[in-house]
């Protein structure tokens, strides 16, 4: 009989209540959620002039994010991006945090189908501890939820720019039949600028969902497997760095989707115009120097 055995890594989420659809990963989501709501009511609940603890840790998100998004896409545009933007950072961040707590992805009940017949120990000992299916998976780990907040972004910057541009400037980014009426054959050229737009777009489906799947579920495994080969080592070093990921995936996600908000809401006739004012006053300039 072994001792322990190394996980059984699985990339599709498993049911944890027999008989429902209730996976470890959408009990993890329930479980951000609750615990989102609980520091956002014991942090702004007093609303002090001046603000410690929770309150003060908040405020601070709240200031860099909102200073963030206000350079980037300007006062304006800023007030419209920040609640999207700051949801998806603090969201991402407390779903990735729940990795490093001892016991998710490590404690949980024994698959008894895969298992067989005898089985021994209980949850991580055992011939059939690498069979274990855990309670509790991280939520960012499962492709589910992160493929739909990467269509949140994605279908929201869209409903930004026809709400800002309007219609017939935003469909023009991606069917510029205009163009070839004025520039003749030439004005396939931005049609076809416009088609690869539009493959652009759901090359960003793929790359949000895959990037955040892809390295949270990475370093799970890498917790998960150390966890039961040098469980100190792993705490001393990896936690910290699996810590420093999930702030940076948050942080990237949210980022990435105010570029694409901004640039998605960005007329292209606006930059055509700046194009060519600049090249004008730089045709001046030289013209006064000589």
């Amino acid at each position: 009989m072994n001792l322990w055995r190394l996980p059984n890594i699985t990339i599709a989420p498993e049911v944890v209540i027999p008989g429902t659809w209730i996976t470890n990963t959408l009990l993890c989501t329930w479980i951000t959620i609750i615990c989102l709501a609980v520091i956002l009511f014991f942090g702004m609940r007093r609303q002090d002039l001046v603000p410690r603890g929770m309150q003060n840790a908040l405020e601070w998100v709240v200031e860099f994010l909102q200073n963030l998004v206000e350079s980037v896409a300007g006062k304006e545009k800023g007030k419209k991006f920040f609640p999207l933007v700051f949801t998806f950072f603090i969201f991402i961040v407390l779903a990735n945090l729940l990795d490093v707590i001892p016991g998710v992805d490590t404690i949980g009940t024994i698959h008894s189908e895969k298992a067989g017949a005898a089985i021994t120990g209980p949850f991580l000992f055992g011939d059939a501890s690498n069979q274990i299916i855990p309670w509790i998976r991280p939520a960012t780990t499962d492709l589910n939820l992160t493929l739909a907040m990467a269509l949140v972004s994605v279908v929201v910057t869209q409903i930004m720019g026809f709400s800002m541009l309007g219609f017939g400037e935003q469909i023009s980014k991606y069917l510029n039949f205009r163009a070839i009426k004025e520039k003749g054959a030439m004005g396939f050229v931005d049609l076809l600028v416009g088609l690869l737009e539009i493959i652009s777009e759901i090359g960003r489906l793929i790359s949000f969902s895959f990037r955040l799947f892809g390295n949270i579920f990475a370093g799970s495994v890498l917790l998960a497997v150390f966890a039961y080969l040098l469980p100190v080592v792993a705490n001393i070093v990896f936690i910290p760095f699996e810590i420093f990921v999930a702030v940076i995936q948050g942080f990237v996600f949210a980022f990435l989707t105010l570029l694409f908000m901004q640039v998605g809401t960005t007329s292209h006739a606006a930059h055509h115009d700046e194009g060519e004012h600049g090249i004008h006053h730089e045709y001046e300039g030289s013209a006064a120097a000589h």
